[in-house]
């Protein structure tokens, strides 16, 4: 067979992670009526059905890259440790899964892109079109975001329209970012510096709203920076312009008119005191509280792992872990992990499944690297590129979510992992991995084509 279900689902997959970033939760919460089957699942399942029917697209990349194999050993523990909970909790345990099942888009990248080999590139091409809609709907729907309770609900849910995380809005802004300076065919500096002061601007929002996000962008545009031939004509210029903005912004005291969700106000004084707290200044507002009760929670959670003997297999999936120990009520709707997906891996995997998790990143983080460097030395800059696009993100989302539980939801775990098996993909040497021949699919300035049209007509490798 020919593989067409995975050129559709190399044409799926940019769409679905558009939405993610346009519309977060709202997005994520699109479903077949009277069935727990969101978006995200459903593209999965194709993605699925799709390696079953033409397996060698999967196939050779899992023999040829151990870091694939590392990445099945730990989807296979989380499988061996989700199983006994399954009679117990039902959809809870279903549902707690989703920190090692999403993993199968890394999986359905690599595979996807042995079957089109210009599928990094086009994804690149449909982000760049993406951009300056991003960019100006993002600021929009955080100041909109306190305004969610009021607002329309996503059918057949109680997810409200408006709502969005200002952790993943941050994360998708220095995406945007990446993608304007590092891939910047067809726009202008001056171009680029408008639509960088809106990206700021994203960040500069959901950093008064959570701190966890700051520091995720920027661990993730300095990884970037390393990468970046003459970093300083960009750093010190961005420095500058912040600097600037922010202490004109503060003279003057900028402020939206109402506050944000927790309760933060949408003002330079409000980052200001943010940043200050990231550096042990004593933190005013819920700022402390909100950090007391993180720490109390991991701590707990820790404590009650050691005690049940439940360090070294975790405790599974299913049980409410926060609930557990008493700091947050159990809703419905209430927390269910340590509110750090690290942590979280931890205490569901245990020792094991943390031991694979870290030697999974340090893997990848090697690879990628050692990737860049290899695609600039043969000139292959686009893929290269790409490849720092790729840390960049990732170092983002690693770090956001020792903060936040973001791994556990669709809209940055589709993300991560999807960029997780484009890196190994472009920076693989193997000849299922191959680059595109032509110049039109080497760079990321070639017009957008039609996946079927595309692709290759030869079988499974």
């Amino acid at each position: 067979m020919s593989g067409r279900l995975l050129v559709l689902y190399a044409g799926l997959i940019g769409p679905l992670l558009g939405g993610y970033l346009m519309f977060d939760k709202a997005f994520a919460y699109l479903h077949l009526p009277g069935a727990p089957l969101f978006v995200g699942e459903m593209v999965l399942a194709v993605g699925a059905l799709a390696v079953l029917t033409v397996t060698g697209y999967l196939r050779v990349p899992l023999r040829d890259e151990p870091l694939l194999a590392l990445l099945g050993a730990f989807v296979l523990w989380g499988l061996i440790r989700a199983l006994p909970g399954l009679g117990a909790y039902g959809m809870d345990a279903v549902r707690d899964s989703a920190l090692w099942y999403y993993c199968g888009f890394a999986f359905l990248a690599v595979a996807a892109t042995a079957r089109s080999p210009g599928l990094p590139e086009r994804l690149v091409v449909q982000l760049g079109r993406l951009i300056p809609w991003l960019l100006v709907w993002l600021p929009i729907g955080l100041l909109l975001a306190p305004l969610a309770g009021q607002a329309p609900v996503v059918p057949f849910s109680t997810v409200s329209v408006l709502e969005h995380k200002p952790g993943n809005a941050a994360i998708a802004a220095v995406l945007a970012l990446g993608c304007l300076w590092l891939f910047p065919e067809g726009r202008s500096v001056r171009r680029r510096a408008a639509w960088s002061f809106l990206a700021f601007l994203v960040i500069a929002l959901a950093a008064t709203q959570n701190r966890g996000g700051l520091l995720g962008v920027s661990a993730g545009a300095m990884v970037g920076l390393v990468f970046v031939r003459e970093r300083l004509r960009l750093i010190v210029p961005a420095v500058v312009a912040l600097v600037l903005g922010l202490g004109l912004a503060t003279l003057l005291s900028v402020q939206v008119p109402f506050s944000g969700v927790q309760g933060r106000e949408f003002s330079a004084s409000q980052l200001v005191a943010n940043v200050a707290s990231l550096g042990g200044k004593e933190s005013p507002g819920n700022l402390g509280g909100t950090v007391q009760g993180r720490e109390e929670l991991w701590s707990k959670i820790l404590d009650k792992q050691v005690s049940d003997g439940l360090l070294v297999d975790g405790s599974g999936f299913g049980p409410n872990l926060a609930a557990d120990v008493g700091v947050y009520d159990a809703g419905e709707d209430s927390l269910r992990s340590p509110h750090n997906s690290h942590l979280h891996v931890l205490a569901r995997m245990g020792l094991v499944g943390f031991s694979l998790w870290i030697a999974l990143w340090l893997g990848w983080y090697r690879r990628l690297v050692t990737g860049c460097r290899r695609l600039e030395r043969q000139g292959l800059h686009a893929r290269s590129r790409i490849a720092v696009l790729c840390l960049t993100l990732t170092t983002s989302i690693l770090v956001s979510s020792i903060f936040d539980p973001q791994l556990e939801g669709p809209q940055v775990a589709v993300l991560l992992w999807t960029t997780f098996g484009i890196g190994v993909a472009v920076t693989s040497v193997r000849a299922w991995a191959e680059v595109p021949a032509t110049p039109e699919a080497t760079e990321a300035t070639a017009a957008p084509v039609s996946p079927v049209s595309s692709a290759r007509s030869r079988d499974a490798p």
